[in-house]
C-alpha cells in the first residue's frame, strides 16, 4: 500500500490513479474516490444483533471522517440487484472442522456480528471543495459573487484517507473487542440468567465481617472482587 503516493496496492492501478488526479490538478480540479479496507483474522462474535452492530459501528466511524460521502461493506449495493438465492453466503465446515462461508458477500459480517470471515468495507470520498475554478457563491452580506480559491490544496483527498479509514476500523474492532473480554469474563460460558451462576464467592475477610452481605460492600471492595489476578 505505501509503495506508490497513491496508496494503490495495485501499482497499474495506482499509475492510472495518478494520471487521473495529476489531470484534474491541471485544469485546477478535483476528483474524489472509493478506499477499500480489508481486516483478516477478526473473530468470530464483535459485534450485537440491535444496538452495536459491527456494521453500524463501523459506518458511524467511517461517516466520521471529513469527506466520506458513501459506506459499503460486503457486497455493499450491488447486493439489492441480487437475488437471496444468489447473494447468501452457504455455511460448510472446512478440514478443521471450523464452521467457514463459501463466499463472502455478507463482508464478514452477519446479523451485526462477525462471522469470522475477512471484513471488506468501502468509503466513498467526494472530491475536495477548495479548487481554483470560478464558483458561484454568496458572501455573508447576502451577495452573489464569484470564488477562485488560491493555495495549496489536495486534488485529492483518497491518498490521505487511506490510513484515516485504517485507524478507525482498526478503533472500532478493538472497541468490540474490549467489549467482547468484559462481557465473557463477567458472565462466563454458563450463564444462563441465574447470577449466582457468575457472581463470585467473596469471604468474610473480603467482605471485611461475617456479617456483611454482597450489597453491603463498597464499591472498591466490589471492583476488588471483581477485579482479574
Amino acid at each position: 500500500v505505501e509503495s506508490n503516493i497513491c496508496r494503490c496496492p495495485d501499482q497499474d492501478a495506482a499509475e492510472r490513479m495518478i494520471k487521473a488526479i495529476d489531470d484534474v490538478r491541471t485544469k485546477g480540479d478535483s476528483c474524489g474516490g472509493v478506499v477499500t479496507c480489508v481486516a483478516r483474522g477478526v473473530p468470530k462474535g464483535l459485534g450485537a444483533p440491535v444496538f452495536a452492530k459491527l456494521e453500524a459501528e463501523l459506518a458511524q466511524a467511517m461517516m466520521s471522517i471529513p469527506a466520506t460521502k458513501g459506506f459499503e461493506i460486503g457486497s455493499g449495493f450491488d447486493g439489492a440487484e441480487m437475488t437471496g438465492s444468489t447473494h447468501n453466503d452457504e455455511f460448510y465446515l472446512d478440514d478443521s472442522g471450523a464452521v467457514r462461508t463459501r463466499t463472502n458477500r455478507s463482508g464478514g459480517i452477519q446479523g451485526g456480528i462477525s462471522n469470522g470471515e475477512t471484513i471488506v468495507i468501502r468509503v466513498a470520498f467526494k472530491p475536495t471543495s477548495t479548487i481554483s475554478i470560478n464558483q458561484k457563491t454568496v458572501t455573508r452580506g447576502g451577495e452573489e459573487t464569484d470564488l477562485r480559491a488560491r493555495g495549496r490544496h489536495d486534488p485529492c483527498v483518497v491518498p490521505r484517507a487511506v490510513p484515516m479509514v485504517e485507524s478507525m476500523v482498526a478503533l472500532v474492532l478493538v472497541d468490540h473487542l474490549l467489549q467482547q473480554h468484559a462481557q465473557c469474563h463477567l458472565f462466563g460460558g454458563n450463564f444462563g440468567g441465574d447470577l449466582s451462576l457468575v457472581a463470585p464467592t467473596i469471604s468474610a475477610d473480603e467482605a471485611g465481617s461475617s456479617g456483611e452481605s454482597k450489597e453491603d460492600l463498597s464499591l472498591a471492595q466490589q471492583a476488588a472482587a471483581y477485579s482479574e489476578d
